[in-house]
């Protein structure tokens, strides 16, 4: 009889296959379906009873169109004209596909991926086969592989990216997708920060988070793993401990800059690289911009807000203990903020309640030094978000202002 420990094993290996192809199913029969079509639709298919053509290729293009359909049924008909193409087209890929797609409703997964496989290897630019193989790989158990195709199709296609890493970061909830995920974090793929992206998005548990990071550590014992570390912060932030995520942050930042970014992060402008969560995020979109800018030796913020619409163009994430700061910086603007309205707020996480607000409407063509104190309450405010906030006004104008020395102090 097996052992309690291959029980266990082979439940976590069903529960994984269970949840990575309800994870990867929705994507992959889409894409398979939109792949196989190749701008061919149903109304052009050619039935398999017809007379053959002279030419095999178009009937064999539809033909692989109608077989990847969610719902097609694959018939010893179609089979049989799939072949009779195959002896007059001996290079071609379609017909292998097919059958890979009537084994796979026979319930002969084996003789499916085999099938497949023959199908990447003459076409291995067809997403098509390499969908397919994802979904049969996973349904196999076989998760490495499945990964490997998945990494393929994610640095091939960018329409694929945000869909397909949207689904995998869900495996990170389970032991035996963190080990297959940490084998192809540790090539460093292209579509890394992506994927890290939407694992934040979704809000992973600290302790998988960690996990992840041990995993892709021991399979890559030299060089930085910054994306794996910024995701621990930001599952620690997101389950409310702000103060903990932040310290775990500072603790990874060189000795200098640990004392001067203690309440807030390059509030010089240095250009120094952004970690989430608790970095600055810059936003430049067709309504405004934000953006780290140097002249000689003067760091500062350089801001373009053009009217029409509200937006924040700049925030950054907080942990403040509870207490009363004062916000200070050097502002100044050529053009003056004569319409709309320009200012940092400080707000409570998560609902975002107000706490603080300086206006740099007051800004002038010289330096001027600008001020706000504001008070953490002692309780429903452990974490922060200070957001540069443009609000439209009734005129749309052109606001050009720059920040420097930006300081929060107790």
């Amino acid at each position: 009889m097996p052992r309690d420990s291959e029980r266990s094993a082979a439940g976590r290996g069903r529960r994984l296959a269970a949840l990575a192809a309800t994870i990867l199913s929705p994507v992959v029969l889409y894409m398979v379906a939109r792949s196989a079509g190749a701008a061919m639709t149903p109304a052009l298919a050619v039935a398999a009873s017809s007379l053959p053509p002279a030419d095999p290729a178009p009937q064999l293009k539809q033909l692989a169109f109608l077989a990847g359909q969610p719902k097609a049924v694959i018939g010893e008909d179609v089979l049989d004209r799939s072949r009779d193409a195959l002896a007059h087209a001996p290079l071609a890929y379609q017909p292998f596909y097919i059958a890979a797609k009537a084994a796979e409703q026979a319930g002969d997964r084996k003789r499916a991926i085999a099938l497949m496989e023959e199908t990447k290897r003459r076409r291995p630019t067809w997403a098509a086969s390499r969908m397919q193989l994802i979904l049969y790989y996973t349904q196999a158990q076989r998760f490495s592989e499945a990964l490997a195709e998945t990494d393929i199709i994610l640095r091939r296609s960018e329409a694929l990216r945000k869909p397909i890493v949207t689904e995998l970061a869900k495996l990170i909830a389970v032991p035996d997708g963190r080990e297959a995920l940490a084998t192809i974090l540790a090539r460093d793929p292209d579509w890394a920060p992506d994927f890290f992206g939407a694992a934040a998005a979704q809000k992973t548990r600290v302790e998988d988070a960690r996990d992840l990071y041990r995993r892709v550590r021991a399979k890559k014992p030299k060089g930085d793993l910054p994306l794996e570390r910024e995701l621990i912060f930001q599952s620690q932030a997101s389950s409310g401990d702000y103060r903990g995520a932040r310290t775990t942050w500072l603790a990874a930042l060189p000795a200098a800059e640990r004392q001067r970014s203690a309440l807030l992060f390059n509030g010089d402008f240095r250009g120094l690289p952004q970690g989430r969560p608790f970095g600055w995020e810059f936003r430049d979109t067709e309504v405004g911009r934000a953006e780290q800018a140097r002249d000689g030796t003067r760091t500062y913020l350089d801001i373009a807000y053009y009217g029409g619409q509200s937006m924040i163009l700049a925030d950054q994430m907080l942990a403040l203990a509870p207490g009363r700061y004062t916000l200070r910086l050097i502002a100044r603007s050529d053009s003056g903020v004569s319409a709309g309205r320009l200012m940092w707020v400080v707000g409570c996480l998560p609902k975002g309640e107000r706490i603080g607000l300086l206006d740099l409407g007051l800004a002038t063509t010289a330096d001027r030094r600008l001020s706000a104190s504001f008070t953490v309450p002692a309780s429903g405010c452990n974490g922060q978000k200070l957001s540069l906030v443009a609000e439209a006004g009734d005129v749309a104008t052109v606001i050009n202002l720059q920040v420097q020395d930006m300081e929060l102090v107790r």
